[in-house]
């Protein structure tokens, strides 16, 4: 499901809660793009696209990515970006599902449902997706980190 109207650029989304390394972060990425272009397409100018989609949560306005984190307590790590991160590198940024604070990012675009891409296209992507948001950040409620304090929380 798409809901109507794009995300204001400066929307910051969680982009992936990730394993520790960026190359885990970068294969961990091209998996759930793989799995979400098996089952899901958005339509685009009237034709049916592969969504090679990554799924992203907002942080609240005035929020903070913990409150988003909690959700990901096994993902040492996180990529943050405001939307227009992602958009200025060309991203299609998604509002998709029932919950308002979900978006997909798009990782490769304009791929019809009888036709596929190869995965390195997918990886290459992924890296760039990932470089937008900068460096990995370490995940405040990661399960094997020391517990919050109660002003993190």
């Amino acid at each position: 499901m798409v809901r109507p109207g794009p995300p204001p650029d400066d929307l910051v989304v969680v982009l992936r809660a990730t394993p520790g390394a960026l190359q885990e972060a970068i294969a961990d990425t091209v998996a759930a793009a793989i799995r979400s272009a098996s089952v899901y397409v958005v339509e685009k100018a009237g034709a049916r696209h592969l969504l090679f989609g990554v799924s992203v949560f907002t942080v609240a306005d005035g929020g903070n990515p913990r409150d988003v984190l909690l959700r990901f307590d096994t993902a040492p790590t996180y990529a943050q970006a405001t939307v227009g991160a992602p958009r200025s590198a060309g991203f299609r940024v998604i509002p998709t599902g029932g919950n308002l604070e979900h978006y997909d990012v798009q990782l490769v675009d304009g791929v019809a449902q009888e036709d596929d891409t190869g995965s390195a296209e997918v990886m290459m992507a992924a890296a760039r997706q990932l470089a937008v948001a900068g460096p990995l950040r370490p995940n405040p409620a990661y399960a094997g980190a020391a517990p919050l304090t109660p002003e993190e929380l």
